[in-house]
Order: C-alpha cells, then structure tokens, then sequence
C-alpha cells in the first residue's frame, strides 16, 4: 500500500534539472542588470533578500575590500566582528579568482568621507574638485535616506517574517491508502 498525499510536494532545489537551474541563476543575473538607480537597488534587495541575508552579503563585501586593502586577518576580525573563518572563506576566494568582487571593489570609493570644510585657497582653483565633492556628498546623503529605508523596511520585513512563523500552523494533508 502506498501513502499518497493530497498535494504535491515542492520540487529541492537539489532536484531540480541543470537547464531549470541555469534559468533560475539566468533570472538572477538579469535582474541584477536591470537595475537602474540605488533606490531601486535598495527596494529590490528589500524585497529578494532577509535583512540577515543583507547584513551577511555586506559583510562579505567588505571582507574582499580590507582582504584587498592587505588588511591582515585579525584587523578585519576586530573591525567587521567576524569569525577567523569566514575571512579565510573570502581569501580563499579571491586567490581562487574573485574576479567578481575585484571588479566591483574597484569601482567602489576608497572611503565615503563627506567634505566637512572648504578649502582655504581660493575656489577657482579646486572647482573640479569641489564640484566632485559635493555631488558625492549630494549622493551620498541620498544615499543614507536610502539605506536607512530599506534598514526600515527589512525591520518591518523581520517582524512580518516572526509573525508569520508564530501564526502558522502547516496544514496536514490526510493521507489515503492505494
């Protein structure tokens, strides 16, 4: 006799078919490239990850950036709280490649100091630079509005999620025999 139930069961992401898989990661990657602004960087993240998940992934990031930096591996466990482990998961990585993560570090500011003065010389004179500055301040205020967001919103995310666990009581499908 055979126990069947009255719904199926969800397919493991270790079942499924290497074409299902690539399409998943396909998604994945092309949602990432459609992406056009912070905002909507923030709201996706939001939305796709937890705010454990957001918090690791930052971690990670920054790891590679101070690995990068040659920051030894006990600066970076003091500065980013972090075990010994996973800053060796994350050298690791980079001297397996980690082309991805040297690609983006590149990219991003060294730091995102604000100018908190101007400079004593004449501005004519440091106008490129100024300009620079105060748009990256411009942005990086909009930036922390958006951050400070999404930090709400993944708050707001977390009480949802325990609310949910506390009210859910699975649904036992009766079984019948065959």
């Amino acid at each position: 006799m055979v126990n069947k139930t009255f719904y199926s069961k969800p397919r493991r992401l270790e079942k499924l078919t290497k074409a299902e898989l690539v399409e998943l990661v396909f998604d994945l990657i092309n949602s990432f490239r459609l992406v056009s602004n912070p905002k909507e960087t923030a709201h996706f993240l939001q939305d796709l990850l937890t705010a454990k998940e957001i918090k690791n992934l930052s971690k990670r990031l920054r790891i590679a950036k101070l690995l990068l930096r040659e920051k030894t591996h006990k600066e970076i466990v003091d500065e980013l709280h972090v075990s010994y482990e996973s800053v060796a998961k994350i050298s690791v990585w980079l001297s397996h490649g980690g082309k991805g993560f040297r690609s983006i570090i590149s990219k991003l500011p060294l730091k995102y100091d604000l100018p908190k003065k101007l400079p004593a010389i004449p501005i004519e004179f440091q106008l490129p630079q100024l300009l620079s500055a105060f748009t990256q301040q411009s942005l990086a205020k909009n930036q922390i509005n958006n951050i400070e967001a999404l930090l709400d919103g993944l708050r707001d995310k977390d009480i949802l999620n325990k609310e949910i666990k506390k009210n859910f009581k699975p649904v036992r499908a009766k079984k019948y025999r065959v």
